[in-house]
């Protein structure tokens, strides 16, 4: 990024200015230039462009070759550290939501679900084929961390090419890199690392853009990257980093028109130079071809779409089984426009701490008002970059129909705000420059021992804080979940599954890792497409579909209950939930619980007794849990998956419960007492369960008057059903049906 050695640069066969050596005098190269200018009507005065970086006062360094390296140097140990503490602090193998489905299509060279996300399926193939280490979960977190560091670097070079101070640069990066949503994100299979990198690399190259100009004004840079071919890179990059992830056009759109009709208005609107700018940016939109090329080379399982006809890679490409302007299909619930931003400033404290917080506002008032906090220039590139953050939190939190009054929808929620991290992070290294700017000015010795102290500080505190919170390398509980899903079923499984979990897991493990290839894993809510029975149906040579789409209200659908009546000649289980809306089974065939998953059977095949649930609670699968709820809040996966091992529980219970309640034998009682060691384990793996807290104090209350006072059971479980009860009626309000009245009144009579 150096101006290169100083020549005359030719435009159109013109010489544009004399020879100016770097180690000239500004305002005797800006003299040059004046006098230049009266004989050379093609020299146009940028003056405005040093407004852009608000450096109207000539205070800019040349950026020599000293500079370069110190540059190199930093960057390098930079890239360093944050790929080795992200290495070191990595999930083992698959994460929760959708990393599991991402690795698969990585790993077979696959189509991803809706957009497509060809770039990083591309790029984690070539981590997962050429990195001799670890599980293929591994090796594509792997992936994620190099390019989160790549994207670090970044963030160092856009704050040091800005304010020309690399402890200011240096704090933006890694306050930045080891805040607690980037560090969580950037360690396992997931997209939001490469796209942030992308988010980056935008804003180095829009400085990088302006600083040339600067240089081609005053000094008629003459190195390679002009800031002509700057444009192009800029172009290429941008559509690149659509490949990548779709919601990087709010921050593409912004720059892209900053660029056209302010930063390079006099110079890109050549035919010749918007030829290249298209050019370069079906260039980087290249990846694309993959989704229409890949299924024509060879379908692979648990691959998405039929991308290999132009009708579905249009549909693909535009998210239309999503909605195309929405993150999510279902009930987008009540939250505001209002309550989502606030929800995003209020996170910017736990991300950066009140410290990072208070010099991001300071950075983001320098981005508008300069070094000084006095001259605002329309023109510039701050405010083209405030537009930009108040642009995508205003827009995409306005699409953004996740109903995040759920906790795990506000943990989704909450990976869309690392985009305008990026611009609050680079807000703290201009903040933190303007404060030791006036430090300066009172006391330049204060300033040279305090800055390097302050900087430190930030940045130790940020790793300190975070690291024990964010390490996540001997999380196996998404593969011990995977396993105890799949190691206990039947042999040639047919595994229908419902929710990301229990699809996305159990698909890794058998696709990546080679557990139970003898089953068939299908999702209920896939087989609902168009496309599923086209494209995925060939490869299910097991499995028999009596119509063309898992819907049983079109002519050419079915129902589940047809699916079942055609697959009876393998044993059929159920992890996670049935389809909304497709209740024509429930006459016909019933579920028996066997630890994660449920058997699906004939209703005349009913063999359910309180015996065959204590057997299968006796081999229940348990295994660690990530209890933490300080490192697994209830916005986390994790925390999802304890509250899937306890549902599991219930459901066994809910059998026991609707079997036995009524019946007066031995064998009632003992199902009854069953139900109460089974839904007090429940309490142990989570104590908020409202279902459990309720229904074990039914259960008690109907055995306290079986056995009556027999063995002074009677006061054990009195005193069960009330401490249960109580709980129930403190946390569980937000939960009231028809029985909270009643228990109540049982409560209080017999507190009084």
């Amino acid at each position: 990024m150096s101006s290169g050695s100083i020549r005359p640069r030719k435009k159109g066969g013109n010489t544009v200015g004399r020879h100016i050596t770097t180690g000239g005098n500004t305002a005797s190269n800006a003299a040059n230039v004046s006098g230049n200018a009266a004989n050379d009507k093609s020299l146009v005065n940028y003056d405005w462009a040093k407004e852009m970086l608000n450096w109207s006062d000539g205070s800019y360094s040349t950026n020599g070759p000293t500079d370069i390296k110190v540059n190199i140097i930093i960057s390098l140990f930079i890239f360093s550290v944050t790929l080795v503490l992200y290495a070191l602090t990595q999930y083992p193998s698959v994460s929760g939501g959708d990393a599991g489905e991402l690795i698969i299509n990585a790993h077979q060279l696959g189509i991803a679900h809706p957009p497509g996300y060809p770039l990083f399926t591309m790029l984690g193939r070539f981590f997962d084929k050429f990195v001799p280490y670890g599980t293929v979960g591994w090796r594509v977190a792997l992936m994620s961390s190099f390019f989160g560091a790549v994207g670090s670097v970044a963030i160092f070079l856009t704050v040091k090419l800005w304010v020309n101070d690399n402890w200011c640069a240096v704090v933006s990066s890694l306050m930045f890199t080891f805040s607690p949503l980037i560090w969580c994100y950037h360690i396992q299979g997931e997209v939001f690392s490469i796209n942030n990198m992308f988010v980056a690399i935008i804003m180095l190259l829009s400085v990088w853009f302006v600083r040339t100009r600067i240089y081609e004004n005053e000094r008629f840079n003459a190195s390679f990257w002009t800031s002509e071919k700057i444009a192009y890179l800029s172009a290429f990059a941008c559509a690149l980093g659509l490949t990548n992830q779709h919601t990087l056009v709010l921050i593409v759109v912004p720059f892209a028109f900053w660029l056209m009709f302010i930063g390079g208005r006099d110079q890109l609107w050549s035919i010749r130079t918007i030829t290249n700018l298209t050019m370069s940016a079906l260039a980087g939109l290249s990846p694309y071809l993959y989704l229409i090329l890949a299924p024509r080379i060879r379908i692979r399982e648990y691959s998405w779409g039929n991308t290999g006809e132009i009708s579905g890679f249009i549909t693909h490409f535009l998210r239309k089984e999503y909605g195309t302007l929405q993150l999510y299909s279902g009930d987008s619930g009540n939250s505001t426009l209002i309550s989502r931003i606030l929800l995003y400033f209020n996170n910017l404290f736990d991300q950066f701490g009140y410290f990072g917080a208070i010099l991001s506002f300071i950075g983001i008032i320098s981005l508008l008002l300069g070094s000084n906090l006095k001259n605002f220039q329309w023109r510039s590139i701050g405010t083209m970059i405030i537009f930009t953050f108040l642009f995508y939190i205003t827009f995409f939190f306005n699409l953004c129909n996740l109903p995040i009054e759920k906790p795990l929808y506000k943990g989704v929620f909450l990976r869309f705000f690392m985009q305008p991290n990026v611009i609050v992070s680079i807000a703290i290294g201009l903040g933190l420059k303007y404060l030791f700017n006036f430090i300066n000015s009172k006391s330049p010795t204060l300033k040279k021992i305090l800055l390097p102290a302050v900087a430190i500080l930030l940045i130790s505190y940020q790793i300190g804080s975070n690291y024990q919170l964010q390490d996540q390398s001997e999380n196996y509980s998404f593969i011990n979940y995977g396993h105890a899903i799949l190691d206990n079923l039947p042999k040639n499984t047919l595994l229908l599954v419902g929710g990301d979990l229990v699809t996305n897991v159990p698909q890794y493990l058998k696709l990546c890792e080679g557990v139970r290839p003898d089953v068939d894993i299908l999702s209920l809510e896939e087989m609902s497409w168009d496309w599923f029975t086209i494209t995925q149906g060939p490869l299910l040579k097991n499995v028999n579909f009596p119509g063309s789409v898992y819907h049983p209200h079109r002519p050419e659908g079915f129902s589940l209950k047809t699916f079942l009546d055609r697959n009876q000649h393998r044993p059929i289980y159920l992890a996670g939930d049935f389809k909304y809306g497709d209740y024509t089974h429930q006459a016909h065939y019933f579920t028996l619980p066997r630890g994660f998953a449920s058997q699906i059977l004939p209703i005349e095949k009913s063999r359910l007794n309180y015996k065959t649930i204590l057997k299968e609670y006796q081999k229940f699968p348990f295994f660690p849990l990530p209890n933490d709820t300080v490192k697994y809040p209830n916005d986390s996966w994790e925390f999802f998956m304890v509250n899937d091992v306890a549902s599991s529980l219930e459901r066994s219970v809910e059998n026991l419960l609707s079997s036995y309640l009524q019946e007066f034998t031995q064998e009632g009682e003992d199902a009854l007492r069953l139900s109460v060691e089974i839904l007090q384990k429940v309490l142990t793996i989570r104590d908020t369960k409202c279902w459990t807290l309720k229904h074990l104090g039914v259960a008690s209350d109907h055995l306290r008057y079986r056995i009556r006072t027999k063995d002074g059971s009677y006061e054990k479980y009195s005193e069960i059903l009330f401490k249960s009860w109580t709980r129930y009626l403190e946390i569980c309000a937000n939960e009231k049906d028809q029985d909270w009245d009643t228990i109540s009144k049982v409560i209080n009579s017999q507190q009084q």
